[in-house]
C-alpha cells in the first residue's frame, strides 16, 4: 500500500498600503492666499513617519507643488485668490518618504477673493 502525502504551502503577503490614507481630513480655513488643512493618523498604522501633500490649481498644466510634514496639519500658502486647488494627501510608513505607490486622498478647496475666511472647520466627507 502506497500513501501519497501532499503538502501545500500558501504564502499570503499583505501590505499595509491599504491603511495609509489619513482620516478626518478637514479644511480648517481658507483665505485669498492660503488653505489650512488638518487630518488624523490612519487607523491601522502604528508608525507614520510623515505626510506628503501635493497641490496645484485644478485644470492647470502647472507642476505639482510638494510639501512634507510630520504634523497632522499644514498651511498651504502663497496661493492665488479665487482659485480652486486639487490637493493630494498621503501618509508614509518609512522614514525616507520614498514610498509614493501607496493610496492617497484627493480633495478640492477654493481660495477666497477678499481675505475673509471662506471655510471654518469644514470636514471632508468620508469615502468608504
Amino acid at each position: 500500500m502506497i500513501f501519497l502525502i501532499v503538502f501545500y504551502t500558501i504564502f499570503i503577503f499583505i501590505t499595509n498600503n491599504f491603511a495609509q490614507i489619513p482620516n478626518n481630513i478637514r479644511i480648517i480655513s481658507t483665505d485669498k492666499d492660503f488653505i489650512r488643512l488638518s487630518w488624523t493618523k490612519p487607523d491601522r498604522l502604528s508608525t507614520v513617519y510623515g505626510y506628503t501633500i501635493k497641490y496645484r490649481p485644478i485644470n492647470s498644466n502647472q507642476s505639482w507643488i510638494v510639501r512634507q510634514t510630520n504634523n497632522t496639519q499644514i498651511l498651504l500658502n502663497e496661493l492665488r485668490p479665487i482659485t480652486k486647488y486639487e490637493i493630494i494627501l498621503q501618509a508614509y510608513t518609512n522614514a525616507s518618504y520614498t514610498d509614493s505607490s501607496g493610496p492617497s486622498t484627493r480633495i478640492e478647496a477654493i481660495t477666497d477673493e477678499t481675505g475673509n475666511f471662506l471655510f471654518s472647520d469644514y470636514r471632508i466627507p468620508s469615502r468608504h
